[in-house]
């Protein structure tokens, strides 16, 4: 509608000027003759990274155009109640004297055309692009009636920039305990007791703790699972290091056959067939536990803790190093009433597996209290393999404080690529770049670790490097940096042997087809695209990349 009004208005004003210029009518009449043949190329006018590019063209048949002439030509965009105006055009008759002017012959015809260029302001997809004209000749000039040049507004294409999603870092397991299945697909049920001073026997208080009471909630869900397949349990036992629990000699070992019966009845495990294989349960005794002391102690308040651990540590012998922790109990009421029950347990860590199908549809069940407390490790410092897989699956289930906790406790028992990686990946997704690039090339021996240093530098916007990172583990992120990286061929070679799965992912093909100019594998994707996630049209209507087949048929059909 405010189309229509504003070339209306043009017609009364050319009228209104015509009006009142009779006395230069034949001049007038050449000038508005020539003015109108004006051609616009391209008639859809375009904007492509907000500037609008276009040429102007105006031909003139023999003795149109006055020897003496100079014709001004002022094209305008009008949009809204905005005008935009643009560099004028000057052309000149031949015997024009005193400017330099492109020329136009009287005798014959002339063809004279003009690269124009404006910005693309926000309401010109509606504009309409006329010119004033004004006729010199000698010192005398006349305003001539306003010309429409193009009434089909302005085009946007615009830069859209793709994302793939939350990073997907690959964790690595040890697999100590579940082998040859990816993380993804793993989980673990984990809990704990507490036996009394030199006793063997679970309390009724223990049996039923919270934290038995969640975990056998946990292994129901997983046993509901029909497609859940329970692989193994880690089971651990321990004993205080003072003299009433050294005196027991079987006293480990009589905890960790209680704790085998009652976490298997309690669990529902003992009607699983696997149950009955021998090596179903993985068993880790340590008696006299003055490793796991060392670490409460460490943990604690205790104002000369350091002092008590140097001196126990220097004992020469078990029965002097026995004397000093029972002096210390006798004084300090934390360490007999609070830290040394805490190494009076056992820990179950029940693993099972999903298939992946499976786990992409539902959570994984995952329950581990010990890795909420304080000191996590007291039940698993001499088993490195275990705190790394554990924080592998913290990892899957995106609890990297739990994660950072587990894996700094296994790394200080021993420097593996395993945990270096997977500590990489917690420092990532906590935002320290610095510290996550460090440990992964450290464990770049792991082909997980490479691949996870690729998305980082993905992420860093270092595409080129990244690809060489990505290259040896193909997948929907390579094609992603060779097509940011500008390798448009390595990128749809690549895409073209993925089983892509989304919209973005075929939009991304479609987008380097385009780039290479093949057609009709751009058509092809852009439709499955579009089919996938019907919101990408209207980038696709737009989007710069698809700009030069902006009249391709396929393509005009795909975006209407």
């Amino acid at each position: 509608m405010k189309r229509t009004f504003f070339i209306t208005m043009l017609a009364f004003l050319a009228v209104g000027l015509l009006a009142g210029c009779n006395s230069m009518k034949k001049l007038q009449q050449d000038v508005i003759q020539t003015a109108v043949m004006g051609q616009v190329t391209p008639a859809q006018l375009e904007s492509v990274n907000g500037k609008i590019n276009f040429e102007y063209t105006v031909k003139f048949a023999p003795k149109e155009f006055g020897k003496k002439m100079i014709l001004k030509i002022t094209p305008r965009m009008q949009y809204g109640n905005n005008v935009e105006k643009l560099p004028p055009v000057f052309l000149q008759g031949e015997k024009v004297k005193g400017s330099n002017y492109p020329v136009v012959a009287y005798k014959s015809a002339t063809t004279i055309t003009q690269k124009m260029t404006m910005n693309f302001r926000e309401g010109m997809q509606n504009g309409v692009l006329w010119a004033d004209i004004e006729a010199i000749h000698g010192d005398k000039a006349f305003a001539m009636s306003p010309v429409i040049l193009n009434q089909n507004g302005v085009r946007v294409w615009q830069n859209y920039t793709l994302r793939i999603g939350d990073t997907d870092y690959v964790p690595v397991m040890t697999e100590t305990f579940v082998e040859d299945v990816p993380v993804a697909q793993v989980g673990v049920v984990s809990g704990y007791v507490l036996f009394p001073l030199a006793q063997s026997k679970i309390s009724e208080t223990q049996q039923h703790s919270a934290v038995m009471n969640k975990a056998v909630e946990a292994m129901k869900k997983v046993l509901a699972d029909k497609g859940a397949t329970v692989t193994n349990m880690l089971l651990y036992a321990s004993s205080s290091p003072e003299g009433a629990e050294r005196l027991n000699k079987n006293l480990t070992n009589n905890r960790f056959k209680a704790a085998k019966t009652f976490f298997e009845k309690d669990l529902g495990l003992s009607g699983l067939p696997i149950v009955k294989n021998a090596k179903f349960v993985v068993p880790q005794m340590v008696t006299e536990n003055w490793d796991g002391l060392y670490l409460l102690l460490n943990d604690s308040n205790i104002k000369n803790k350091a002092q008590i651990i140097s001196e126990i540590k220097a004992a020469p012998n078990n029965n002097k190093r026995e004397a000093i922790l029972e002096s210390y109990i006798k004084r300090i009421p934390e360490l007999k009433n609070d830290i040394l029950p805490l190494l009076r347990r056992a820990d179950f860590f029940v693993f099972y597996t999903t298939p992946e199908m499976v786990q992409e549809e539902m959570q994984m069940t995952y329950f581990i209290p010990q890795a909420d407390e304080k000191t996590p490790t007291v039940g698993t410092q001499w088993n490195w393999q275990l705190l790394n897989d554990l924080a592998a699956i913290a990892i899957q289930n995106k609890e990297y404080k739990k994660a950072q906790k587990l894996l700094e406790s296994a790394i200080v028992l021993k420097q593996d690529a395993a945990i270096q990686n997977n500590l990489g990946i917690v420092y990532a997704k906590q935002g320290n770049n610095s510290k996550a690039m460090e440990m992964l090339n450290k464990a770049q021996v792991k082909k997980e670790a490479r691949y996870n240093m690729g998305l980082m530098l993905l992420q860093q916007g270092d595409y080129r490097k990244a690809v060489s990172y990505l290259k040896d583990t193909p997948g929907i992120n390579l094609g992603y940096a060779q097509l940011m990286a500008g390798d448009n061929n390595a990128a749809l070679n690549t895409f073209k042997q993925l089983k892509l799965t989304t919209g973005t992912d075929y939009y991304m093909m479609a987008v380097a087809a385009a780039r290479v100019k093949d057609v009709n594998t751009m058509a092809m994707a852009l439709q499955k695209a579009l089919q996938l996630n019907p919101k990408l049209k209207a980038w696709a209507a737009t989007d710069v990349e698809f700009q030069p087949y902006a009249n391709n048929a396929m393509y005009q059909q795909l975006v209407k």
